[in-house]
């Protein structure tokens, strides 16, 4: 079974996920919406559900939270998203991990192998869905 990450910001949804065994992780889609409507972010991840024949038994969202653990606004949008998750994917374990600092560390490596932003601004999302991902698989292998 496989375990999907995800990046959630205001327009946009990051989307990573894992091989079958959750050992590798690799970005799927920057997958870009409007007005904050979380139903098509839903709709969305029904469609990639649908795609690996209902494979996959764990969400990991990224939470963002303040550097002394306080919400933000984005933190209560995220939250919502949250709840919406656990009433769509009621049989699919749900879990949220700290992403402090995931989008900083994508952006960073990004301009390491020298991306121009326009193309950063692309993907950063992704990228930061497979480095949520990614800690989450490291937090619970040990």
């Amino acid at each position: 079974m496989r375990a999907l990450g995800l990046d959630l910001g205001t327009t946009s949804l990051g989307i990573a996920i894992t091989d079958d065994k959750k050992i590798v992780v690799n970005g799927l889609e920057n997958y870009f919406y409007s007005n904050c409507d979380l139903n098509l972010c839903i709709a969305k991840i029904r469609d990639i559900f649908q795609h690996y024949n209902y494979e996959i038994d764990t969400i990991v969202l990224g939470y963002p939270l303040y550097k002394s653990g306080n919400k933000s606004k984005q933190t209560i949008f995220v939250e919502k998203f949250y709840e919406q998750l656990k009433k769509n994917f009621e049989s699919v374990k749900i879990f949220l991990e700290d992403e402090k600092y995931s989008t900083i560390f994508a952006i960073n490596s990004l301009k390491e192998i020298g991306l121009k932003n326009s193309k950063i601004k692309k993907i950063k999302d992704k990228v930061s869905a497979i480095v949520i991902l990614k800690s989450w698989l490291f937090g619970h292998k040990n």
